[in-house]
């Protein structure tokens, strides 16, 4: 019995360290930089023309936001048109072109 529990235990925690483990740092070089070139203002295009969709569509996602079923309307369409745009361009790393944080999340 000391034997079985000996080897779930080895089991167990052979799976479980994994999750300990730190995610890789990105490492930029020559052709992340050029790229970054190219994607920064992009993104900061895409944050003036998602900030106009917001302006506009701001009555309509207020309105959309008064049933029960989509109480956060508003702010998905902030996160998605606004927010992210705006990660993309100030906050993320050069190099890494899946970057989810930076300003307030």
């Amino acid at each position: 019995m000391k034997i079985i529990n000996s080897l779930l235990l080895a089991f167990a925690v052979s799976f479980i360290s994994p999750a300990f483990a730190q995610p890789p740092e990105v490492k930029a070089d020559v052709s992340d930089y050029l790229i970054d070139v190219v994607l920064r203002p992009l993104g900061f295009v895409e944050l003036i023309a998602g900030t106009a969709t917001f302006i506009v569509l701001s009555p309509l996602t207020a309105i959309a936001s008064i049933p029960a079923p989509e109480e956060n309307a508003f702010a998905e369409l902030a996160d998605t048109l606004v927010v992210n745009p705006a990660r993309f361009t100030f906050t993320r790393p050069v190099g890494d072109y899946n970057y989810k944080g930076g300003l307030g999340k």
